[in-house]
């Protein structure tokens, strides 16, 4: 009977517990999604001057709470992309590149 109780009592913690996990704070919701200039100036690098710039220039558009700036993180991000880097050649494709190079100036002569 105890031991029926207990697992009884157990298995109703792991409900609670489950239920508990699936709840979401909308805080964090919140800072998942946005940031406010002080971190937007660590993940660009850029002084607060700069973010004021970016701002007039429509490069970051802020949302105003209560006397403070906004932003959205998947903007942040957009201004974070870093242009591909075209691949380095090995020195087996440089050669035969130059040879393509040098059988196109013969057949031209």
């Amino acid at each position: 009977m105890l031991l029926e109780q207990f697992m009884e009592m157990k298995s109703m913690l792991q409900h609670l517990q489950s239920e508990i996990k699936s709840l979401k704070n909308p805080v964090d919701d919140f800072t998942s999604k946005w940031v406010d200039t002080y971190d937007v100036m660590q993940m660009l690098r850029l002084s607060r001057r700069s973010i004021d710039n970016y701002i007039k220039a429509g490069k970051l558009c802020p949302t105003r709470i209560n006397k403070r700036n906004y932003f959205s993180v998947t903007q942040v991000n957009s201004l974070l992309r870093i242009p591909e880097v075209k691949p380095i050649r090995t020195y087996q494709e440089d050669i035969w590149w130059m040879a393509q190079k040098i059988n196109e100036l013969n057949e031209i002569v």
